[in-house]
C-alpha cells in the first residue's frame, strides 16, 4: 500500500510540470526580491527565473484589463528596479528582471523594501491604479536583520511587521515566500495577509522554488484573491429572486467584550490542528469591528492549566489582534475545562484587565474533548451560569461522547449558542451562523452609556501627571493639538479638585517645559484652558530629561500629596534620543517615586521595547498603541477605566485599622527582645517599603506604637516587590537578623499579585534560603494557587484564607501558635562562610584576590570544610527539617576550589 501511494504521488507531480496556467485578471503586482549575501551565487539565478516565469503568465500591457509589474530588491540597501510607469509589456518586464544584480549585501533590511513599496511604488501618481487590486510578493531566504545599519530593536524585525501592516492596509494582498530552512515562519506569517495558509508559500530550497508546482501555486492564489473589476455598469436584474446573502457584516456597528477560550490539549495531536483553531478565530475577528468603542477581543487557552494570551483591549486594531492570535503557541496537556471557566470569570471580564460596563460579555469556548475533571467542571459551569456572561460552546471531532456534548450544552447560554462539527476543517461551516448569533447578542449602545461606565472615576482621588512628547516628529501643530484634546477628554471623566483628582502637565523635546503642576488648577474649565494654551516645542526626544524633571517637581510644595495614588501618563510617537540615558532615568524614577506609569505609543516609529521598560507591570495593563493621533479617542474609555482602577483604594481605612490590630494581637503572644523574638515590617502596593527593621524595637509597647504610626497607602498589588525587599534587606546583619534563630515571613494580602511570575520566583528564593513562609489571604480577589505557592510546606499549616478583614480575628491565635511552633523547632540554614564574603566572591561584583593573605584565608576555609561537614551530619540526624547541608558544603567546596584555580 505504501508503494502504491508513492506511485500515485509521482504521477501527479509529473502532470503539473511544465504546464503553467495563465492568470488573465488585471493586477498591479510588486515583487520584493532578497539580494543579500545569504543567497549563494549559484542559487540567485533560480530566484530570478522564478519571478521571470510567474510574470510571463500574467497578462501584462496597457489598459485597465491588463496587469502591471514593479520590482524592488533589498539587502543592506533597497533599490527600485522599475515601477509601473516603465515599459509595461511582457518583453520589457522580463528583460528588466533578467538584468537584476545580486548585491550580496551584509544585511536583510526587509522593512526598507516594504517602506519603498508603500511610500513610493504604490503611492498615488506612480502608476498604481486605484481601480485595480494591488499584490505584493516578498521573496527571502532568511529573516530581517538590520546589520547594524539602523537602531531598530530586535534587529528590525518589529519594523518589518509594522511596514507589512502598512502595506496590507493600503490595501494590498501581501504574499510572503520563504526559501530554505533559514527563514522564520512566524515572521512570514505575520508579514503576510490573512489567512497565512493562502498568503505564505515555502520551498525547501531554490531548486524547489523553481518548480512549476510552486510557480503555479503563486499564480493561482494571486488569481483567486484578486476580484475582477467591472468595466461597464452591470445590467439591471430582471428577476425578483434576491441575491445570495453575503457573510454577515452587522457586527461592524455592535459593541461587546468577547473572549475566545481555546482547547490546546494533546488530543489535538498536531500543531497544524491548533492552527486551524487560530484561523477560525482570525476569520471571526475579521467579521466584527474591533476597538475600544466597538468590540474588544481577548483570548485564553487551556489544557492542564489555563492562561490568558491577551486581555480585552490589549490590541486596539484588527491587524494587531490578528497578529496576536498568530503568535499563540500550542503546548498540549490535559483538558481542564474547569480552570478555563474559572479564569474567565475571575479575570477575563474584570475591569482591571480592560473589561467594560454596559456592554455584553461574550465567551466562545472551542474544544475537541470532554473535560478531564468532570466534577470540577460541573462546579465551574454552575458559577458561569450565575454570571451575565453569554457563552458559546463549539465541539469538534468525530469522537464526541454524549457526556462531552451535555457538558458543552451546559456551557452554552442557550441551544442556539451550541455548535458541533466533525473536524477542525469544518469550522468554516459554522462561522456564518456563529457570527449571526454573536451579532444579535453584541448590542450597540449610545454615547451616554459610554460615559456612565466611568462613573466610578467621579469618586477617585489621585495626582496624575501627563507627560507629552513635543518633538519634531509630531509633524505639525494640528497633530499636537489632537493630543491636547485627548488629554482634556480623559480629564472630563474625573472629579477635579484639591481633595479629589489633581492634574499636572509637562512637555518635552530637546528640553522640558512645565505647563502646570498639581496645585495650580482646581476645576475642569481652568485645566482645559491651561492645556489648550500649551505650544508645540519641537526638537529632539530627550525623554531622560523629562523623567528626571518629574522626580524633581514631585514635591509637597507643588501639590504632590501623600497617601493618594500617583499616576504618570506618557504620550509619545518616537524613540528617545539617548536610550541608555533614558534607561537610567527610568530606574531613578522608580527608586525615588511611587508613580504608576501608563504609556501611550502613537504611530509606527515607536520603540515599544523602550515603552515597555517604562510602564508599570503587568505591561499589557499599562501600555497602549494607536496608529495615529486621530485614533487616540478610541482608547479614551479604556484608559480612563484603567486610570480609575489604579485609583481604586486598597481596603478602606477601617479595614487597614483591622489589619494593624491583627498584627498587634499576634505579636502580643510573643516575648519581644533582642535575645528573644524580633519583629520587622514591610508594606507594599505599587512599591515596597521597610517600615521598620528587626532590631528597631525591643518591647511590645514600642512595636504597638510603631504599627499605629504606619500610614495607609493606595495602589496595586506588587507582591514580588515586597518579597524582593525582604530578600535584600529584611534578614541582613544591619537589620538585626541573627544567625542562630529561625527566619519567618508572614504575608498578608487581599489581591493577586500584579507580577505573578516574579512573585513565585522570589517566594521560592526565600524558601530556598531557609525562610519559613506563612501566607494570609483576605477577601475574594485572591489567587489561591499563588497564595499556596508562597507558603512553606506543608501548605495547610502555613496558608490561611479569610472572607474579610473582620475575620482576621478568628485566626490570630492560630497564626501565633504556628509561628511559635516554628520558633521552638526550626533553625535557619547556617552560613558556612560569612554571607558578605560569599557575595564578594560569587556575587555580581566579583573581585580578584587583593593579596596573599586573602588567598591564604580562603585556603584555610577549605581545609576546615571536612570537619564542618561532620558537624553538620551529626546535627542533621536530630534536625531532619533542615536542608541537606552536605550538598551545600560540597557545592561551596568545589566553588571555592574553582575560584582559587582560576586565580592561580
Amino acid at each position: 500500500m505504501r508503494f502504491l501511494f508513492c506511485c500515485i504521488f509521482s504521477v501527479l507531480i509529473f502532470q503539473t510540470e511544465g504546464v503553467l496556467t495563465k492568470c488573465s485578471k488585471p493586477v498591479d503586482i510588486v515583487f520584493a526580491i532578497d539580494t543579500s549575501a545569504s543567497i549563494w551565487i549559484v542559487n540567485f539565478p533560480s530566484q530570478i527565473q522564478f519571478v521571470r516565469d510567474v510574470v510571463s503568465e500574467l497578462n501584462i500591457g496597457s489598459g485597465i484589463d491588463k496587469s502591471r509589474v514593479a520590482v524592488v530588491t533589498f539587502s543592506k540597501d533597497v533599490k527600485l528596479v522599475f515601477d509601473f510607469n516603465q515599459g509595461q509589456d511582457t518583453d520589457a518586464v522580463v528583460k528588466a528582471i533578467d538584468e537584476i544584480v545580486h548585491d550580496k549585501g551584509d544585511a536583510t533590511r526587509t522593512y526598507k523594501a516594504l517602506q519603498m513599496v508603500h511610500e513610493q511604488v504604490l503611492a498615488p501618481g506612480n502608476g498604481e491604479r486605484p481601480e485595480v487590486e494591488n499584490v505584493v510578493v516578498v521573496l527571502t531566504d532568511g529573516v530581517t536583520n538590520s546589520g547594524g545599519y539602523d537602531s531598530y530593536p530586535n534587529g528590525g524585525k518589529d519594523q518589518t511587521l509594522d511596514d507589512a501592516r502598512t502595506v496590507r492596509n493600503l490595501p494590498a494582498h501581501l504574499f510572503a515566500i520563504g526559501i530554505g530552512h533559514g527563514v522564520n515562519m512566524e515572521e512570514l506569517k505575520h508579514m503576510a495577509s490573512i489567512p497565512d495558509t493562502t498568503y505564505v508559500i515555502t520551498a525547501n530550497d531554490f531548486e524547489e522554488l523553481n518548480t512549476d508546482n510552486i510557480k503555479q501555486k503563486l499564480i493561482n492564489r494571486t488569481c483567486e484573491v484578486v476580484v475582477p473589476q467591472a468595466t461597464t455598469p452591470p445590467t439591471p436584474a430582471t428577476t425578483t429572486t434576491p441575491p445570495p446573502k453575503e457573510e454577515p457584516k452587522e457586527c461592524y456597528e455592535a459593541r461587546a467584550d468577547i473572549f475566545f477560550v481555546l482547547d490546546q490539549s494533546s488530543s489535538l495531536q498536531t500543531w497544524e490542528n491548533f492552527q486551524k483553531e487560530l484561523e477560525f478565530v482570525r476569520e471571526v475577528i475579521d467579521r466584527i469591528e474591533t476597538g475600544p468603542t466597538k468590540a474588544q477581543v481577548g483570548l485564553m487557552k487551556f489544557s492542564t492549566d489555563a492562561t490568558t494570551e491577551f486581555h480585552l483591549g490589549d490590541h486596539t486594531t484588527k491587524t494587531d489582534l490578528v497578529n496576536a492570535v498568530s503568535m499563540v503557541n500550542w503546548e498540549g496537556g490535559n483538558t481542564n475545562t474547569d480552570k478555563a471557566i474559572n479564569l474567565l470569570i475571575d479575570r477575563g471580564f474584570n475591569k482591571i484587565f480592560g473589561a467594560r460596563e454596559n456592554v455584553p460579555q461574550i465567551a466562545i469556548f472551542l474544544t475537541d474533548g470532554g473535560s478531564t475533571k468532570a466534577s470540577l467542571t460541573e462546579e465551574a459551569i454552575e458559577r458561569l451560569q450565575e454570571t451575565d456572561i453569554i457563552s458559546f460552546a463549539i465541539g469538534v471531532g468525530e469522537n464526541k461522547t454524549d457526556k462531552m456534548l451535555e457538558e458543552l450544552k451546559s456551557i452554552a447560554t442557550s441551544p442556539d449558542h451550541f455548535f458541533e462539527v466533525d473536524n477542525l476543517d469544518r469550522l468554516v461551516d459554522i462561522r456564518k451562523n456563529l457570527v449571526d448569533v454573536l451579532c444579535e447578542d453584541a448590542v450597540d449602545t449610545d454615547e451616554e452609556s459610554d460615559h456612565k461606565k466611568n462613573e466610578e472615576c467621579k469618586e477617585s482621588i489621585a495626582d496624575i501627571m501627563f507627560l507629552l512628547d513635543g518633538s519634531t516628529s509630531i509633524n505639525n501643530k494640528e497633530t499636537f493639538d489632537k493630543e491636547l484634546d485627548f488629554i482634556i477628554s480623559v480629564i472630563d471623566e474625573m472629579d477635579i479638585g484639591q481633595t479629589k483628582t489633581q492634574i499636572a502637565l509637562m512637555q518635552f523635546a530637546s528640553g522640558t517645559k512645565i505647563e502646570f503642576l498639581f496645585n495650580e488648577h482646581d476645576n475642569k474649565a481652568d485645566l482645559a484652558a491651561a492645556i489648550r494654551s500649551a505650544r508645540w516645542m519641537q526638537g529632539n526626544t530627550y525623554l531622560n530629561l523629562a523623567l528626571d524633571k518629574i522626580v524633581q517637581v514631585s514635591t509637597k510644595e507643588n501639590g504632590f500629596r501623600d497617601n493618594v495614588p500617583h499616576i504618570l501618563v506618557l504620550i509619545s510617537d518616537g524613540v528617545s534620543t539617548r536610550r541608555s540615558y533614558t534607561m537610567k532615568a527610568i530606574e531613578r524614577l522608580r527608586e525615588k517615586t511611587d508613580y504608576v506609569v501608563f504609556g501611550i505609543g502613537v504611530g509606527m516609529y515607536l520603540n515599544m521595547d523602550e515603552l515597555s521598560k517604562l510602564v508599570s507591570k503587568p505591561v499589557p495593563d499599562h501600555q497602549f498603541h494607536v496608529d495615529n493621533q486621530d485614533s487616540l479617542p478610541l482608547i479614551r474609555s479604556q484608559l480612563t477605566t484603567r486610570l480609575c482602577a489604579a485609583d481604586e483604594p486598597k481596603p478602606a481605612p477601617e479595614d487597614f485599622g483591622k489589619l494593624k490590630s491583627f498584627m498587634k494581637k499576634v505579636i502580643s503572644n510573643f516575648e519581644i527582645g533582642t535575645d528573644k523574638i524580633q519583629i520587622g515590617l514591610v508594606t507594599f502596593s505599587n512599591s515596597s517599603k521597610t517600615e521598620f527593621p528587626l532590631k528597631a524595637y525591643s518591647s511590645s509597647d514600642e512595636l504597638d506604637k510603631a504599627i499605629d504610626g504606619v500610614h495607609y497607602t493606595q495602589g496595586l498589588t506588587f507582591t514580588h516587590l515586597a518579597l524582593e525587599e525582604v530578600l535584600k534587606h529584611g534578614f541582613t546583619a544591619q537589620a538585626g537578623a541573627r544567625d542562630d534563630v529561625p527566619r519567618i515571613v508572614v504575608i498578608v494580602t487581599d489581591g493577586w499579585s500584579r507580577d505573578p511570575t516574579n512573585t513565585l520566583i522570589n517566594a521560592q528564593k526565600a524558601k530556598d534560603a531557609g525562610i519559613i513562609m506563612f501566607s494570609i489571604g483576605v477577601g475574594n480577589y485572591l489567587d489561591e494557587d499563588e497564595l499556596k505557592a508562597m507558603s512553606s510546606d506543608p501548605v495547610e499549616i502555613h496558608s490561611f484564607m479569610v472572607e474579610d478583614y473582620s475575620a482576621l480575628e478568628s485566626i490570630q491565635n492560630s497564626v501565633a501558635s504556628k509561628v511559635c511552633t516554628v520558633n521552638s523547632s526550626v533553625r535557619p540554614v547556617q552560613p558556612l562562610i560569612d554571607p558578605d564574603r560569599i557575595n564578594s566572591i560569587f556575587g555580581p561584583k566579583r573581585k580578584s584576590f587583593k593579596n596573599q593573605n586573602e588567598e591564604k584565608e580562603l585556603k584555610n576555609e577549605i581545609e576546615h570544610l571536612d570537619e564542618r561537614k561532620n558537624d553538620r551530619r551529626n546535627n542533621l540526624a536530630s534536625r531532619k527539617e533542615n536542608l541537606d547541608q552536605e550538598d551545600i558544603l560540597s557545592f561551596l567546596e568545589k566553588a571555592l576550589k574553582r575560584r582559587l584555580d582560576r586565580q592561580n
